[in-house]
């Protein structure tokens, strides 16, 4: 039984959830990055607008799971939109965290950034728009660098580990803020290496695209309206931050 009408649905619904997920992540980091309530505020909406779509994604996976399915590619990726689904959800609701806690953190606190958290957050914000160019241009390599950038994140992870632990004394307001947006962003990187991984059993046995004139449209409609130049994407590699 072909399923071109559900998987168009499942399609659009995904495009719409990349949308939100890589705004709200893109505008809670740079909140951070620039000491910026604007940035923050502006994301704490997402999790509501973006709700609906995941909702949508599980009835139609739902019902889709109960009858046959004869195409294979159809069949992995309705396997995989849950999946996605559920990561894309998990970075929004942790990038509207990130972004209420970031005003009040500058509020009470006079502390600098961080250059390793900030570069974490470039770090893993990359790794999700990689995820999403991978999916929409249907290119197994972009996933690829995702999966390979794991000892890069965890090694930044490692920072803020090292330093809630060691003897010297910090106030409150640091010990506890910033190592919570390392896991944060952790939890992130993890759920891009999710995605990566769903991504290449999808795309490893498909045969067809899925999304039309290899996804430029849909990349433009997500990265172009994000102010994220989706040409810049390719050229990012993880092992650039190793140092």
């Amino acid at each position: 039984m072909k399923l071109y009408q559900p998987i168009n649905v499942l399609r659009v619904q995904l495009v719409e959830m990349s949308r939100l997920s890589q705004r709200a992540l893109d505008y809670s980091i740079k909140g951070y990055q620039l000491g910026s309530p604007e940035f923050s505020r502006s994301v704490r909406s997402t999790e509501l607008e973006l709700e609906p779509h995941h909702q949508r994604i599980k009835d139609i996976c739902r019902k889709l799971a109960a009858r046959k399915v004869t195409d294979s590619a159809d069949c992995r990726f309705v396997l995989i939109a849950m999946r996605l689904s559920s990561a894309l959800r998990t970075t929004s609701r942790v990038a509207v965290q990130i972004a209420q806690d970031t005003p009040s953190f500058f509020e009470i606190s006079r502390m600098p950034k961080h250059a390793a958290l900030c570069n974490l957050g470039d770090l893993v914000n990359s790794l999700v728009r990689l995820c999403i160019v991978a999916l929409f241009k249907q290119e197994a390599r972009y996933a690829e660098t995702v999966l390979q950038s794991q000892a890069v994140w965890r090694r930044c992870e490692f920072v803020f580990e090292s330093r809630n632990e060691s003897a010297h004394q910090v106030t409150d307001e640091e010990d506890t803020f910033e190592p919570a947006i390392a896991r944060s962003l952790g939890t992130v990187a993890r759920q891009a290496h999710d995605m990566a991984d769903a991504i290449l059993f999808w795309l490893n046995e498909s045969d067809r695209e899925l999304f039309p004139a290899n996804g430029h449209d849909t990349l433009n409609f997500l990265f172009v309206g994000n102010c994220i130049p989706a040409e810049t994407l390719p050229r990012f590699r993880p092992h650039s931050l190793a140092h």
